[in-house]
């Protein structure tokens, strides 16, 4: 009975062991996920903050394309760069829009022989 009895009581201690060990891995599991989903946290934040930065900047860079193709600044990079001037009134030429000369048809259907 006594060899019964020491079997029982290492498989206590080998069941009590492992339990423990089971519950500091599981543990040690649960603190390593949460630093994880906290380092996962602060890239979501760079990212989103990246995002919005270049959002920003997005709107600066149409905001100027806007500005380049703006009326005003054609007509300050023709007068300085190119060397362009406003008209004067005298020389300006309405030009007529007439019908464009086309080639000439000439069909051979029956209508047109018998007329």
């Amino acid at each position: 009975m006594t060899k019964r009895r020491t079997k029982s009581s290492k498989q206590k201690s080998f069941i009590k062991l492992f339990f423990s060990l089971y519950v500091v891995f599981c543990l040690f599991s649960i603190v390593w996920l949460r630093a994880a989903v906290v380092n996962m946290e602060y890239k979501l934040g760079e990212l989103d903050k990246t995002k919005t930065d270049l959002i920003r900047e997005r709107k600066m860079m149409v905001a100027q394309r806007a500005n380049f193709y703006s009326t005003e600044k054609i007509e300050k990079v023709a007068m300085n760069r190119l060397g362009m001037t406003l008209p004067m009134r005298e020389n300006v030429y309405y030009v007529k829009r007439t019908a464009v000369a086309g080639p000439y048809k000439a069909s051979l259907d029956n209508a047109s022989v018998k007329k």
